[in-house]
């Protein structure tokens, strides 16, 4: 049962930061999850782990507090187990595994980055791996990723290193098939707007930072039933909901189909997309990805 690492880590963020709200922000997930995951943690191991309240702190049980101990015991033992696997790693020469957030898909400057990378280090077998911005940021900690692209904001307290490489502004997609239903909202403006979003995914990093955003308009979201891209398009579309995404009409077909796309005049609706690493010496073969990518990024892919 103490192989459950992410239940495990959640519980650990729970005691840390005294409060459910406080674990959440740290992992940069919304906040049922946080109490989702310490439920089904208590359940495994047959003990109630933490007093809850109706107020913002959560007082820690005796059987909590050492089962922290034991917690703590345990990660140190895996970080050192950790290091001693990367330094195995280095004997493999010319792999690079690339963490990728799914959503940088359909982002053209990625992709061309990617395709100059290939064609010029011929000698690197480049492994792109696609995850969720928390999943992203696990692999990175653990040593399993050695760069990661995202726009999540990499939580607080870890090592790393951001390479900012390209923004986008959102654009609020509304289906053409419900385009009435949103006609009352003013140019540029998301005052009382329903918004699908995904609850991992892209939206799980900057879904904070939207609602705290957004509140003065009274949004009111909507969590998309899938988890994934193509999936918040289609169930838009089905369900006549608009979503709050950069505009990838360029190369998703279906965007142009079945979506207007609109402007929002508010200049902090911005993403800003980057290469990630652990801060203290990565690998040859990251290091080259990431020089290139400082050398092209921007206008100049």
């Amino acid at each position: 049962m103490l192989t459950d690492v992410p239940k495990i880590r959640t519980f650990m963020a729970i005691v840390e930061e005294g409060s459910f709200t406080g674990a959440a922000n740290r992992l940069n997930t919304a906040q049922p999850w946080v109490s989702s995951q310490l439920r089904k943690l208590e359940e495994m191991v047959g003990l109630k782990l933490v007093e809850r309240s109706k107020g913002k702190t959560v007082r820690i049980t005796p059987q909590g507090r050492e089962l922290y101990r034991i917690a703590e015991r345990l990660f140190a033992s895996l970080a050192e187990a950790e290091e001693q696997i990367r330094e195995l790693s280095q004997v493999v020469r010319g792999r690079l595994v690339l963490g990728v957030d799914p959503i940088t898909l359909y982002i053209p400057e990625r992709n061309r980055l990617l395709a100059l990378f290939m064609a010029k280090e011929t000698d690197i077998d480049l492994q792109m791996v696609s995850r969720t911005p928390n999943e992203l940021f696990e692999g990175l900690r653990r040593g399993e990723l050695d760069l990661i692209l995202t726009s999540a904001p990499f939580p607080e307290g870890d090592r790393i290193e951001m390479l900012p490489l390209y923004e986008y502004d959102l654009s609020l997609l509304v289906p053409k098939v419900a385009a009435h239903a949103y006609s009352q909202l003013a140019p540029g403006s998301l005052r009382g707007a329903e918004i699908m979003v995904l609850q991992d995914s892209y939206h799980t990093g900057i879904f904070p930072w939207l609602r705290t955003t957004l509140e003065p308009y009274g949004v009111r979201w909507r969590d998309c039933p899938e988890l994934a891209f193509p999936a918040l398009m289609q169930f838009a579309t089905l369900m006549g909901v608009a979503t709050l995404v950069p505009d990838f009409s360029e190369t998703m077909p279906e965007i142009r189909d079945g979506m207007e796309v609109r402007s929002i005049d508010d200049p902090r609706l911005t993403v800003r997309w980057g290469l990630m690493r652990r801060a203290g010496g990565p690998r040859k073969t990251a290091d080259r990805l990431w020089r290139m990518a400082a050398e092209h990024r921007l206008a100049e892919l």
